[in-house]
């Protein structure tokens, strides 16, 4: 008999005539199968180490670079390649929608995305082929992208979690649809878990500061893209590999048009809040500039009107806000801001009676605005129906208590009218709300006055007095600054 060369024991013979250890054997099935080496890894699943890797490098990388490794600003994240409407959108920057797949915002969220790469990656790179993974891992990534542009245009984003969905999506349709030589429960249970995981990743999309819209988007793409492979199968084995190679061409190349939809849809929503930004810092020519640009794509846009007419106000040109708020009350007679906005440049051109036929006509519609009961009440006094503004002005402090406008409109009408009692009331409240106001102290002082309250009178008009030197003080300091640079 022959001897084992690894032990020496004697070999034995198989019905088919080889030869064999079995010593060996059962020290093979006892011995632990050997832990696979990153190199083997590496092997087998290329593609999906190399995107982890890369993902690492430029985080790593963001690290170096001083980024925070829990919560990177903004415009850091803009700076590494993040998506941004305004970037993308106004500059043309579209490579930032696949360099923002490989950007992410904080190490945990690194760490979730590489641990979904690794189980979604290796099984889709082990049913789909690297090549056909790698096509739809950049396609679906691009189409999360393009997805959050288009519903968020105003909101930087990055991730590899569109890719991600994409790839799942890919999965499900494949597993389900291309009829693989895979036992039932086998398919069942996993299409079970890739369902699990889309339902369970879209419901932590609804939490703030994530962007489902890339969730969906890759989702979709993935889906769209599974389908048409799964087809492929179908189709005989000589045309299989040309249709797989137009599964990745088509989409890509839809892409384009979507891309172009996206730039058309969201170039607007960026002029307008390039308008707010700059109406807030004062600068109206170029707010305007920005609104009128913005008007042109979403011209009965509430939204654009309300700030073309605020911008108007600013400028002082109230017949063009007027039109604008006019415009917005046809479309929508509960809109506060309009009727507010509209009842004040009537009172201030004079027309108490447009502003009394129009707050008259829209309040009823709003039972919450309490400064349209203040601006109700100043017509009625302007129309000489003090009786009728006081009901007014109590209206607004019963909606809104806070209100300073209608607690001191009270405490004047009642000092008007010669009941110190409620206009003492009033008059403190008011200088409660705003302690560095004189207008109501300013009231205080008269009532006291008027009821022979010489002390409290006197510790009124100072308080006044310390007020306003220290308004004069600050506006002193204001006006004469070094001007070193």
């Amino acid at each position: 008999m022959a001897e084992c060369p690894s032990c020496g024991h004697d070999l034995q013979l198989t019905q088919d005539g080889q030869l064999f250890c079995p010593h060996c054997a059962a020290d093979a099935t006892r011995k632990p199968a050997p832990r696979p080496s990153i190199a083997a890894h590496f092997r087998r699943f290329p593609a999906t180490t190399i995107f982890i890797a890369l993902n690492i490098l430029v985080f790593v990388a963001m690290l170096v670079g001083h980024v925070s490794p829990s919560g990177p600003t903004t415009d850091q994240l803009i700076r590494w390649g993040g998506v941004s409407g305004e970037q993308i959108i106004l500059h043309n920057q579209w490579w930032r929608i696949i360099t923002a797949a490989f950007i992410h915002i904080g190490v945990t969220h690194l760490v979730m995305n590489m641990w979904a790469l690794w189980v979604l990656g290796t099984l889709a790179e082990a049913v789909l082929g690297a090549p056909l993974y790698v096509g739809i891992y950049l396609v679906c990534a691009i189409a999360g992208s393009l997805a959050s542009l288009y519903w968020n245009p105003l909101v930087a984003g990055a991730g590899a979690s569109g890719a991600l969905m994409g790839i799942l999506g890919a999965l499900l349709s494949v597993l389900k649809f291309a009829r693989l030589p895979l036992p039932k429960e086998v398919l069942r249970s996993t299409i079970r878990s890739l369902v699990q995981g889309a339902v369970l990743t879209l419901l932590i999309g609804i939490l703030p500061r994530i962007d489902n819209a890339a969730h969906l988007g890759g989702l979709t793409c993935g889906l769209f893209m599974g389908l048409l492979l799964s087809l492929t199968r179908r189709a005989d084995y000589t045309v299989q590999r040309p249709l797989r190679q137009i599964c990745l061409i088509a989409p890509f190349a839809l892409m384009v048009p979507i891309a172009m939809y996206v730039q058309k849809r969201g170039e607007p929503e960026l002029h307008l809040q390039h308008a707010v930004m700059q109406m807030q810092t004062g600068d109206y020519q170029n707010a305007e500039k920005e609104a009128r640009t913005a008007q042109r794509h979403l011209r009965d846009r509430p939204d654009v009107l309300e700030v073309l007419a605020e911008i108007s106000i600013y400028e002082a040109k109230d017949t063009e806000a007027a039109t604008y708020l006019r415009q917005l009350i046809s479309q929508d007679p509960t809109n506060e801001f309009a009727v507010n906005r509209l009842a004040m440049i009537e009172l201030k051109e004079g027309d108490a009676s447009g502003a009394l036929e129009l707050l008259t006509r829209t309040l009823p519609l709003q039972p919450r605005n309490g400064y349209g009961q203040v601006y109700c009440g100043r017509a009625l006094q302007v129309l000489n129906d003090d009786k009728q503004a006081i009901e007014h002005y109590r209206k607004a402090v019963e909606i809104e208590p806070q209100l300073y406008e209608a607690q001191l409109a009270l405490g004047s009408i009642y000092e008007k009218d010669k009941q110190p009692r409620n206009a003492l009331l009033f008059y403190r409240e008011a200088a409660k709300l705003r302690p560095q106001e004189v207008d109501p102290l300013r009231g205080l002082a008269r009532v006291y006055l008027e009821i022979g309250a010489k002390k409290e009178a006197d510790q009124t008009i100072e308080q006044i007095r310390v007020l306003e030197n220290s308004k004069e003080q600050q506006t002193g300091k204001r006006g004469s600054g070094s001007g070193r640079k």
